[in-house]
């Protein structure tokens, strides 16, 4: 065999360039296609030489052959080192019609390292095959519900796939590079996923936002957290998603009561963004959190806190519409008041300074009126009164 095997690397380094490149490879498929596994595995390797642009055909042709006897990869040494070869030359070559099996080696090939490389190289060249980034995408969604229902995840190849997603940048990794972030995974994974996150095309606004929209109830309150701590968004575009996630949780009425709580929370911390940027074009959502909140806390589904928060993000708004809701509601304490019904002096308060901020001629009858209700300690009324007076200059 060595003999034979011998004068058919001659033939093909010495004949077959009489014909042309063209010939040539097409005789290397030819034998590759007839030969013993031993003699492919030499066959490939006599193409060292050769332009590997040139003979990206061959080097599929072994990827397949590779795929195609995937069940035989963990007991055959020959198999696994035409893979390697395959593998080395189809990158050389930049060979991208082989991004396919390259997909099926990596979910068949028993050794980590070299799943590694195959997905090393998928993200050099799969950016042109939007189907085998979804596989990839796919993938890494599929490991982080493994790894929360505490089953294994192979981590060094999760971070080389994740590494490979941001070469590759295409925007529908967006959500599970997300999720990788948000589980809990050792540093060096987490690291490759904020990378990633970073090298993706798209406005990261319209993905934080997109996110948000599809996320469960349950999953969409830690993805905000993210999204406005980090930097990835600008600080001047979180206001814009702070709006989108307290109108998805002002319109959410879940049954079950941890997805209650959850939007609760989602409904709080979007306010804050909000009160703390005075994102006026929020305010009609502003109002109707404000809504919510006075409701809650009527009900004692919230605290004082909540509440006074809420109070506050209307003073926020710095407008009339957030001025004319406020001067309602202490209109209502007043008239709460006068009915010997219980109020809150913090609360009362916190609405005199909010008006007073807002400065709205309209709110004057109001806070007048504070300021003649006996029933009121004189902290309160004389707010009013240097409220009432800062309004009407």
């Amino acid at each position: 065999m060595q003999r034979s095997l011998f004068f058919l690397i001659i033939a093909v380094f010495f004949v077959f360039p009489v014909f042309g490149q063209n010939a040539k490879l097409e005789t290397y498929q030819s034998n590759f296609e007839a030969a013993k596994l031993e003699t492919k595995l030499e066959i490939l390797r006599s193409a060292d030489g050769e332009d590997p642009v040139e003979f990206g055909p061959l080097y599929g042709q072994a990827l397949r052959l590779v795929v195609n006897n995937a069940a035989n990869l963990e007991r055959d040494p020959v198999l696994r080192s035409i893979a390697l070869k395959a593998i080395e030359r189809v990158d050389a070559g930049g060979y991208d019609a082989a991004v396919g099996d390259l997909w099926l080696l990596f979910q068949n090939y028993p050794d980590s390292t070299t799943r590694i490389e195959v997905a090393e190289v998928m993200g050099r060249l799969a950016g042109n095959h939007p189907e085998e980034i979804r596989y990839l995408v796919n993938w890494v969604a599929r490991q982080n519900s493994l790894n929360r229902s505490d089953e294994d995840v192979d981590l060094q190849v999760l971070a080389s796939v994740l590494q490979a997603l941001g070469e590759l940048g295409s925007p529908v990794a967006f959500e599970p590079v997300l999720d990788t972030i948000l589980v809990q995974y050792p540093d060096f994974v987490t690291d490759a996923a904020r990378r990633t996150l970073g090298r993706l095309k798209g406005s990261p606004l319209e993905l934080a936002t997109g996110v948000i929209t599809s996320k469960t109830v349950l999953e969409k309150g830690p993805a905000f957290t993210f999204l406005v701590d980090d930097d990835y968004i600008p600080d001047e575009q979180k206001p814009n998603l702070a709006r989108t996630a307290l109108s998805i949780a002002l319109n959410t009425r879940p049954q079950n009561p941890n997805e209650q709580e959850s939007v609760r929370q989602l409904r709080y911390a979007a306010a804050a963004v909000l009160r703390e940027s005075g994102f006026s074009e929020a305010t009609t959502e502003v109002i109707r959190h404000f809504n919510e909140t006075v409701l809650e806390f009527d009900r004692k589904q919230t605290t004082k806190d909540r509440l006074l928060e809420a109070i506050a993000t209307l003073g926020a708004m710095g407008n009339e519409a957030a001025a004319t809701r406020l001067t309602d509601y202490l209109e209502l304490l007043n008239t709460y008041t006068e009915q010997d019904r219980p109020y809150d002096p913090q609360v009362v308060l916190a609405a005199i300074q909010n008006l007073k901020i807002l400065d709205y001629p309209g709110s004057y009858n109001a806070l007048f009126m504070t300021t003649i209700l006996k029933d009121y300690p004189d902290r309160v009324r004389n707010a009013a009164r240097e409220a009432s007076m800062s309004v009407m200059q």
